[in-house]
């Protein structure tokens, strides 16, 4: 892989950095990669070494991932306080974060602060599917890792061809690179109906504002928890993507490929900076609600703040 064999160059010339920022939207790919790359700095070949990092096991090294929505400051607070230690096996100790972006503004503070003057000899990894919800100065302490986009057609004929319902295997692919994610999130809940709630949604937000902010009732309704929340910000993202696609004329790309008449007949409401802007009203409400702000008033702000 191109990516671990630049990180590879820079290991082997004594050059490594002190943070690395993974920015793609293929999880399972950045992962791989940042296992592999812990593996060479921390053992550097020795396979004892290696199976006591696998088993994450290995007393330089720190692995941090949450399936809820939020990584806590306590993590956080744990992972610093464990890498301002001398290292106990090597020269090195390495952490990585999963779902970076996932950090409170209070635990990326704490991150900054640890940035700005690390360690001597402690690498950061961390790895984000979503660069534009970090904090701008985390990123310009970092260097960067861009990843390929993952083949979002295969992922999505993958699914299908596990008996997924083709329209909810495009939206899940706005949310997740993961097949088991995916699906276990299509066993649990009503994703059709979801996804109709959604898109109505959408409609109203280009059509009728004050039934648009009435609408964010129903919408929470139906995204009843911080983790279909978070699903339902990634379809509507989506679903503006695809309205900037439209209006560029890139139509290879879309999520909602059942919609592209009315996507099309949308984009001709907006000029491609309104939808840009709500875009980032989009990428705002993420911020808001990974922070734990009220959901009702996250959706809201889309409302009021979006485009006339």
């Amino acid at each position: 892989m191109e990516e671990l064999q630049k990180l590879a160059n820079a290991f082997h010339s004594n050059k490594l950095s002190h943070a690395y920022l993974f920015e793609g939207d293929d999880a399972q790919s950045m992962k791989h990669v940042a296992m592999e790359f812990a593996q060479l700095i921390l053992c550097n070949g020795n396979e004892q070494c290696e199976l006591k990092l696998r088993n994450f096991n290995h007393p330089d090294f720190t692995y941090i991932s949450s399936e809820e929505s939020t990584i806590k400051k306590e993590q956080i607070e744990q992972l610093v306080r464990q890498m301002n230690q001398l290292p106990i096996e090597g020269t090195y100790k390495v952490y990585i974060i999963e779902d970076f972006e996932k950090l409170t503004v209070q635990g990326e503070n704490s991150i900054l602060k640890f940035l700005e003057e690390p360690p001597e000899n402690t690498i950061a990894i961390l790895i984000s599917t979503k660069p534009e919800q970090i904090l701008n100065t985390i990123h310009s302490r970092c260097q960067h890792m861009y990843f390929k986009p993952s083949d979002k057609s295969h992922f999505i004929d993958k699914l299908v061809d596990n008996g997924m319902n083709r329209a909810i295997a495009e939206m899940l692919s706005s949310y997740t690179t993961q097949i088991e994610v995916a699906k276990d999130l299509n066993e649990e809940y009503d994703l059709i109906e979801l996804r109709k709630v959604i898109v109505h949604w959408c409609e109203l937000l280009l059509t009728n504002k004050p039934m648009a902010l009435i609408g964010v009732i129903d919408v929470l309704k139906n995204a009843k928890n911080r983790k279909l929340q978070l699903l339902t910000l990634s379809v509507i993202n989506a679903f503006f993507e695809d309205m900037m696609h439209a209006k560029v004329g890139i139509e290879n790309n879309f999520i909602f490929t059942d919609l592209k008449p009315l996507i099309k007949e949308y984009t001709t409401r907006l000029t491609l900076n309104q939808m840009i802007l709500m875009y980032d009203q989009i990428t705002e409400a993420h911020k808001k609600l990974i922070q734990n702000v009220n959901p009702m008033l996250v959706f809201e702000q889309i409302v009021i703040k979006g485009v006339s």
